[in-house]
């Protein structure tokens, strides 16, 4: 009967060492922002751009996803080549991109559920698309 219990002692001391080991404990969120962490990258993504240089501001939409846009966080790289485009025309894109921390925030604060996701993206190269022109 003495076995028994130092079986089962042993057995329960083995399944919360076991437990203890293999717990990996809580995964780390993303950082959002220009400066957080990259969910990805477009390479030469085809989408419509909008910029503002007054402003200093751009931002492009997927041709195949108009329920995302991409904010750039570096627009002052590319606006000169930008204001060569006009608004709404076709670009070719590329760069990571990262969660919008405000849309993050508004999305989880309001309790709506909003059909756009908003990115932001440190563009490494944009050129209009200039095929059948």
């Amino acid at each position: 009967m003495n076995i028994k219990k130092i079986l089962a002692s042993g057995m329960l001391t083995l399944l919360v060492i076991l437990a203890v080991i293999s717990d990996t404990g809580c995964k780390k969120q993303p950082k959002c922002g220009c400066d957080g962490d990259a969910l990805d990258s477009i390479d030469q993504g085809h989408a419509y751009i909008s910029y503002n240089a007054d402003k200093n501001m751009a931002q492009f939409t997927p041709i195949y996803d108009s329920y995302s846009i991409f904010y750039f966080c570096n627009p002052q790289d590319f606006m000169g080549e930008l204001t060569q485009l006009e608004q709404g025309s076709e670009v070719i894109v590329s760069g990571e991109y990262f969660y919008d921390c405000t849309y993050l925030m508004n999305n989880s604060n309001s309790g709506q559920y909003s059909p756009y996701k908003i990115y932001q993206i440190k563009v490494t190269a944009v050129s209009s698309y200039d095929y059948g022109k």
